[in-house]
């Protein structure tokens, strides 16, 4: 064991480690990796927070992996990070792990680089990798060296974000091994080819998420490899033309047989084209499947109409049990009415109208071919929203009355819901467990107080973007609703410090909270510090009578919290970065700034 607290020792290995236990925050900084695992003995609860610290880390950016199997030889989970150009306003990333600067990453040259990962093969144990990019400084990923994790037969997932991907033919090394893939928010660099041309090796591929926010230029990437891998893009499995044109870089979705999950979300997947590649595929594994349609796609980008949704009604209707389709502007009744005919489905969500749309009150969507929903007797959680949904009391009357297994109901941006339309789903709020109403401007105190009175099991509340509807009169109910772990209340200007203290019964179990654009100040920060002892999450950004001294009673409560989100508060930078520099403040990820996608590549990213 080391040397007690004032003796000259080196920082032990926990020092930066990000989510740092705090019941343990005077014995676990001073003692080795092994003493700490030996603590699993002691009780129930030592077993399982040592086992968390032990197994799942995120190490400070830059920190190479072999310095990581050093310390900790059987995490389980691990995030590897880019390290930050610089040290921008709003982090801090002057620790490594062992509280000296990693010496693969001490030059400026290195900004957005990852580690190398040679290291990784020692961890013998590790199961799931997340490589994180520089979201500012922009980073890039040889794929060849993924090849040192050929040799990690635990390793089953790979997720890779912010990141462009260099020699992307090399992520078939590892079709031996990966059930799980994550590509988000990345671009692809080289020449020619599709997606499912790139991955059809990956022979276990069950869970496959995609997210790329940018349409492909002419010579997007390339496979490296010949043969199936330049399959042309408006061609399915069998060679048969798509009638709906090409489908891009999705083209030959159905190479992919083994697919349990799909999610994509880019400008070449919101379209009936890749409608029509899952539908003919043979992808009979396949059980939930989601298609998102972003704003940053713009008004011009491809969308999912009826033909869409009707060919993936009639050809995947008996196996799908889980369904998403957000963003979509030409889905009207007709194509609400074939997903009621998906039987098996649990999981449904519908959020539609795009961008031009949003806020249009003409729907596409009528109240009566919402009411259609009702015939989905399995539905556990639904989540419907967007402008285009005019949701009334006929849907509402039809959920309450036929929907008696649903636990989570979400309404999101619809302003066509009121309160008759709510009092209709009062019925509903005995078995729900999570329920949001974001967006919905004309509900009000009177009927949100009649569903919360009967939702005494109720853990998830999200009522963001209500404005001045929403008041301490609508939320008294929530005093007693001790199960409560997570509650939004952003963007609801008449909550003040008055109604905090009246919530305060509620917060007991709370764990993440958003206050977002209320009116409290720094009397809602030491109410929170004192009686919210569970919480892991929060946001006060643009509260701006929140100043340094309710940082100060954050700070001192609130053993367990992990974010705090100040942007636009009163908070200042001094106060941030002096509080960064105490032990506590290392283990709080603190934003107080925001990067504006907005702006130009290169230009000043802080609002």
């Amino acid at each position: 064991m080391k040397p007690p607290c004032g003796s000259a020792a080196a920082p032990s290995p926990w020092a930066d480690i990000e989510g740092f236990g705090d019941c343990f925050e005077n014995v676990l900084a001073h003692l080795d990796p092994a003493d700490v695992a030996a603590c699993r003995l002691v009780s129930r609860n030592w077993c399982r927070a040592t086992a968390l610290l032990l197994q799942q880390l995120r190490p400070a950016a830059g920190v190479p992996p072999d310095q990581v199997a050093a310390a900790f030889p059987h995490v389980a989970r691990l995030q590897l990070t880019a390290k930050p150009s610089g040290s921008p306003r709003g982090s801090d990333c002057s620790g490594a792990l062992f509280g000296r600067p990693a010496a693969a990453s001490g030059s400026n040259g290195d900004a957005g680089a990852l580690p190398s990962l040679g290291g990784l093969p020692r961890l013998r144990r590790l199961r799931r990798l997340k490589l994180q990019g520089a979201v500012v400084a922009g980073s890039a990923l040889d794929c060849a060296e993924l090849a040192h994790l050929a040799s990690m037969p635990a390793l089953d997932e790979l997720e890779a974000a912010c990141l462009e991907l260099h020699n992307a033919a090399a992520l078939q090394q590892l079709g031996a091994q990966l059930t799980r893939l994550h590509l988000q928010g990345h671009s692809l660099a080289g020449g020619q080819g599709s997606l499912p041309a790139l991955l059809a090796p990956l022979r276990r591929l069950a869970h496959l998420h995609f997210s790329c926010y940018a349409r492909p230029s002419s010579s997007s990437w390339e496979l490296g490899t010949s043969g199936d891998s330049g399959s042309s893009g408006g061609s399915g499995p069998s060679g048969s033309s798509n009638p709906f044109g090409s489908a891009g870089q999705l083209a030959g979705l159905g190479q992919l047989t083994s697919l349990i999950t799909l999610e994509l979300s880019s400008p070449d997947a919101a379209s009936d084209a890749v409608c029509w590649e899952v539908a003919a595929g043979p992808l009979s594994r396949l059980r939930r499947l989601a298609v998102h349609r972003c704003a940053s796609f713009g008004h011009a980008a491809p969308t999912i109409s009826d033909a869409g949704v009707e060919l993936l009604a009639a050809r995947l209707g008996g196996q799908l049990t889980s369904l998403a389709l957000s963003g979509h502007a030409r889905i009207t009744d007709a194509g609400v009415e074939a997903i009621a005919g998906m039987g098996l489905l649990q999981h449904l969500e519908l959020r539609l109208g795009g961008p031009a749309t949003q806020w249009a009150w003409q729907a596409d969507v009528s109240d009566e071919g919402l009411a259609s929903l009702a015939a989905l007797p399995r539905l556990e959680s639904l989540h419907l929203g967007g402008g285009v949904c005019s949701l009334g009391e006929r849907a509402c009357a039809a959920f309450a009355r036929r929907l008696c297994g649903l636990t989570a109901l979400h309404i999101t941006d619809c302003p066509a819901l009121g309160d008759n339309g709510l009092f209709r789903l009062a019925p509903l709020a005995s078995s729900l467990l999570s329920l949001g109403l974001s967006g919905c401007s004309n509900v009000t105190d009177i009927a949100l107080a009649a569903v919360l009175r009967a939702a005494g099991r109720l853990t998830h509340l999200e009522l963001a973007g209500c404005h001045r509807n929403i008041t301490g009169t609508g939320l008294q109910v929530l005093s007693s609703l001790r199960q409560l772990t997570h509650l939004d209340l952003s963007g609801c200007d008449a909550i003040t410090d008055e109604e905090i203290e009246e919530l305060l019964p509620a917060f007991g179990a709370l764990e993440h909270l958003d206050l977002s654009d209320c009116a409290v100040s720094d009397h809602a920060c030491a109410l929170l510090a004192a009686h919210a002892l569970r919480l892991r999450w929060l946001s006060l950004e643009h509260c701006c009578d929140v100043s340094s001294h309710g940082l100060l009673h954050l700070s001192a409560g609130l053993p367990l919290l992990r974010d705090l989100h100040l942007c636009g508060s009163g908070v200042s930078e001094a106060a941030v970065a002096q509080l960064r520099r105490t032990p506590r403040g290392k283990r709080v990820q603190i934003e107080l700034f925001k990067a504006c996608w907005w702006l130009p590549e290169g230009a000043a990213v802080m609002a």
